[in-house]
């Protein structure tokens, strides 16, 4: 019990400073490519981003059967880092043609290290401590979302945009070190005698266990939520704040202001409460239960209020419930389906989601097809989709637990 709290305290201040680091490179990278290119242009180097995470998970895929998951992780870190560093002293040559390559370094790093965090986690908790950690562990690793982003709200004026690429570059070293030392004073973890899929990436674990299945279809199918509902709110505020730039900016900096405090009492409180006392099946079931009640009321009341009520629940429990019920999920999985399909699942899935999404609807309103009446319907069905899936997911998951209890 102890070494597991150890376990789960070390990787959770490690994601803190990576997050952390996060908030600086999310809005500079941004900036910095709108300021190149436009915001028009920001779909385009989106549609790119599930070649980038492919790639991506291939090359981790391969680091992780040459070095093991203690070096992979220290490697994909530092190397991180590194790489944001040479974009941030590209910036200050000038350069315009590196701000699509830090837009997407940005999208694939992050994923990338939070989920070996996660992997590590769920290699050394039982499914028990996990249901008790997992909430405090998201709680923990939020702080470093919250304070940097206020970071940034205080010294990008005044320090420049550049200088948050720096600042995110350097927060990757703290991270590296305290996850490194995790690793040596608990141990590495190392694939089973009788595991397949060593030196791939993992593809064919999905067809041996079908959590893993309906775990990328769940993910795939949240984000196309995550995305409509965010376009759909954008759009409305486009229109509300119409000519009063400043204004938008000031609500949307109270929006995420709020939601980030929130989301905090869900990591600390709700979170830990709901997943001690509550079934798993039943908070699988429940968060798609409430975007729909949520979504279906701003279907029928469309307004900044409706909408936003809808996508601020989305990210409320993404960042809290959902991350801490389904990595429960993974506990009782071999290395290879912690290590390697955890990462076409919560990297490759997450990212292409995305940019599948945005993709689909730019070619959409190139046809002529007025996208903004249709993002509540289609958030609407997916859902349904989601809803759906969970009976079989949570069936299998049962199935995989009692096996594994057979086993020991």
């Amino acid at each position: 019990m102890k070494q597991q709290f150890q376990v789960a305290a070390m990787m959770a201040m490690a994601a803190m400073f990576t997050l952390a680091g996060y908030e600086f490179i999310r809005s500079a990278s941004t900036v910095l490519f709108k300021t190149a290119y436009g915001a028009e242009n920001l779909p385009l180097v989106m549609a790119a981003m599930p070649f980038v995470a492919f790639a991506g998970v291939a090359g981790y895929s391969r680091l992780l059967t040459a070095l093991g998951p203690r070096r992979t992780l220290m490697v994909t870190s530092l190397g991180s880092g590194l790489l944001i560093f040479t974009c941030y002293l590209l910036v200050l040559s000038g350069s315009k043609t590196v701000t699509p390559v830090l837009y997407l370094v940005k999208e694939l790093y992050i994923v990338l290290l939070i989920e070996q965090y996660w992997s590590y986690i769920n290699s050394r908790l039982n499914t028990e401590n996990a249901r008790k950690f997992n909430g405090p562990i998201t709680g923990i690793a939020g702080l470093g979302g919250a304070l940097g982003g206020t970071l940034v709200g205080m010294t990008a004026t005044s320090w420049g945009t550049e200088t948050m690429l720096l600042l995110a570059a350097v927060s990757l070293v703290p991270a590296a070190l305290v996850s490194n030392f995790a690793y040596k004073k608990f141990g590495e973890p190392e694939p089973e005698a009788n595991s397949s899929g060593s030196g791939q990436m993992g593809w064919g674990l999905f067809k041996e266990n079908r959590t893993l299945a309906y775990l990328l279809a769940i993910i795939l199918i949240s984000q196309v939520v995550s995305a409509v509902l965010d376009l759909k709110f954008q759009g409305l505020l486009s229109i509300k704040f119409a000519g009063a730039q400043d204004e938008e900016t000031a609500f949307q900096g109270k929006f995420w202001g709020t939601l980030n405090t929130s989301v905090l009492a869900f990591q600390f409180v709700i979170t830990p409460l709901l997943m001690s006392y509550v079934s798993l099946r039943l908070i699988h079931i429940m968060m798609p239960t409430i975007h729909f009640v949520a979504i279906a009321i701003a279907v029928i009341y469309p307004s900044v209020l409706t909408v936003g009520i809808a996508f601020f629940l989305f990210k409320a429990f993404d960042y809290s419930l959902f991350r801490a019920a389904k990595e429960v999920l993974y506990v009782p999985l071999s290395f290879n389906e912690r290590y390697r399909a955890k990462e076409i699942i919560d990297v490759f899935g997450y990212r292409t989601g995305k940019g599948a999404s945005s993709v689909g609807i730019v070619v959409l309103q190139k046809a002529g097809i007025a996208m903004g009446a249709l993002y509540l319907p289609i958030a609407l069905a997916a859902t349904t989709a989601w809803l759906c899936l969970i009976f079989p997911l949570t069936r299998e998951a049962r199935a995989t637990q009692m096996e594994d209890k057979i086993d020991k």
